[in-house]
């Protein structure tokens, strides 16, 4: 029986004598149209092309776009120089790469030639029974080939021969990271590296290796914020700070109070030197949903808001750049993860040796009680400092699980997890509608603009603002139906039951 997967791949390419030694007597290959495609390869610095199997190839006037697990080809005719999906604006390959990252830049990264053959099998009657397309990708001497049968009505039992005859000649199932296959030594970049944990380990090793961890991703993004190739790698590095700060303040008593302390403060000094810098992104990255928002008449005042926040950010992008180039913060880095990885015995706290595991589940419940407590008070004259401070338990709660997760059966965390995030997506969005609405009312003192300009800013932020304010109700109504969700008895009990230390 033939499987459901017709696609195989192999090292090196097809020599159609070899091929024609494992099929049944009779059987011929026959080549019909090639098409061959020579370019840069290119991909996001997170690889996102490569994840998911698929070659994007920028020749001089065109882009094309090859799906390993398929076979399917699309090419698009390009204009001039573009890193951004929607700067192809649409066409198939446009589509397709915005389907896959909308925020991150596309690169250049190495020649490459695909070539892609038609290939027809005839039997002892020279009828064709199979069809099926072979695409090389061809880098120097390194060659790959994968192979997409093609069943002709009627002939499943020659295909079957052929797949098995492919089979022997050396092609495999699966397989569409070509990365190694063309001798591509890249190692796929996280942003949440997957880590080996073990539950009897002491919780300061676990800490030290989950913040080591976060300062190398982090640091990893640096280049590309210096060359502002786009705005994820700020992000990226962001969150990465961000966890490696939380694990000292979730992960009570580990760390001696001082030096937890100081590691804290240096992390919050080293972010909030790039708090501008991302609260300006977030702006113009949301600039058509803001355009949205009001009617067309009222575009003159936000095009002269963002020509100021584009200024600004200008400024603010050189001051991160002058920032993580200095002498100062190197060092500052460096001695930072030097005192994780030789931490000194009077830095330990008095639960630097408790098991990680029963360290992991005592926190995890605790913090679900946290947020239990603040649910049973949830309702819609609960004032906005509270909807907030649920917002931030339940991103403490996420840590927690997402850092110790691989303590657990995936089965049984990674749905709770999602069921977290649902939750947490409504918060920020509430949270962001607050955060908007107040900056944005206060643009008009902190730019302060007299005459026409004053008026057209004033009249389209004060639109922005009372739109802002109907999103955030509708928030509000869906912060209290998704806390049901997460905050049952349900969930309670899967909580004790996987977290219980009895």
């Amino acid at each position: 029986m033939l499987p459901d997967d017709l696609s195989l791949f192999k090292s090196g390419g097809i020599k159609p004598p070899q091929l024609v030694k494992h099929l049944p007597p009779g059987f011929s290959v026959v080549q019909n149209q090639e098409t061959l495609l020579q370019g840069k390869l290119r991909d996001t610095f997170d690889g996102c092309c490569r994840r998911a199997g698929v070659v994007l190839l920028q020749q001089q006037n065109r882009v094309s776009w090859i799906n390993l697990k398929s076979g399917r080809m699309e090419e698009q005719a390009v204009s001039g120089d573009w890193s951004f999906a929607g700067e192809l604006k649409g066409g198939p390959v446009g589509f397709q790469c915005l389907e896959l990252s909308g925020l991150r830049a596309f690169s250049d990264l190495e020649a490459l030639e695909v070539l892609a053959v038609e290939w027809a099998v005839t039997d002892e009657l020279e009828k064709t029974v199979v069809r099926f397309r072979s695409i090389h990708l061809r880098r120097g001497p390194k060659q790959a080939s994968w192979i997409f049968l093609q069943p002709l009505r009627g002939y499943d039992d020659d295909a079957l021969r052929v797949f098995q005859a492919l089979e022997k000649y050396g092609f495999r199932r699966g397989g569409t990271d070509y990365f190694p296959l063309i001798g591509l030594d890249a190692p796929l970049y996280e942003a949440k590296p997957p880590m080996d944990l073990r539950a009897a380990s002491p919780a300061i090793e676990t800490a030290g290796r989950i913040i080591e961890n976060c300062i190398v991703t982090a640091r990893r993004n640096e280049p590309g914020i210096l060359d502002d190739i786009d705005t994820e790698f700020l992000h990226d590095y962001r969150v990465c700070l961000r966890r490696a700060r939380s694990v000292l303040s979730l992960f009570r008593g580990v760390y001696a109070a001082g030096f937890c302390d100081a590691a804290k403060q240096q992390l919050a000094d080293v972010m909030k030197q790039t708090n501008r810098l991302r609260d300006l992104d977030v702006y113009l990255l949301d600039r058509h949903a803001y355009y949205d928002m009001v009617p067309e008449s009222q575009f003159g005042g936000l095009d002269i808001m963002f020509g100021i926040f584009e200024a600004e950010r200008d400024e603010a992008l050189e001051g991160v750049r002058a920032a993580i180039t200095q002498p100062d913060y190197e060092r500052g880095m460096d001695n930072l993860l030097a005192n994780f990885q030789t931490l000194e015995k009077k830095n330990h706290g008095p639960a630097a040796q408790d098991p990680t595991g029963v360290f992991a589940k005592r926190l995890i419940l605790k913090r679900y009680g946290k947020i239990a407590s603040i649910a049973a008070v949830i309702d819609a004259a609960t004032p906005e400092n509270e909807v907030h401070e649920l917002r931030i338990q339940c991103k403490k709660l996420r840590y927690l699980m997402e850092f110790f997760m691989p303590l657990f059966p995936a089965g049984r965390i990674k749905p709770m997890i999602r069921s977290l995030k649902g939750l947490q997506d409504v918060l920020g969005r509430f949270n962001d509608y607050c955060v908007q609405r107040a900056a944005l009312a206060s643009f008009a003192q902190t730019h302060p603009m007299r005459g026409r300009k004053g008026l057209q800013v004033a009249e389209s932020v004060g639109a922005l603002v009372a739109t802002l304010f109907q999103l955030q109700k509708k928030a509000r109504g869906d912060v209290e139906a998704d806390l049901k969700l997460f905050v049952n008895r349900k969930t309670s009990a899967a909580f004790r039951v996987l977290f219980s230390t009895e």
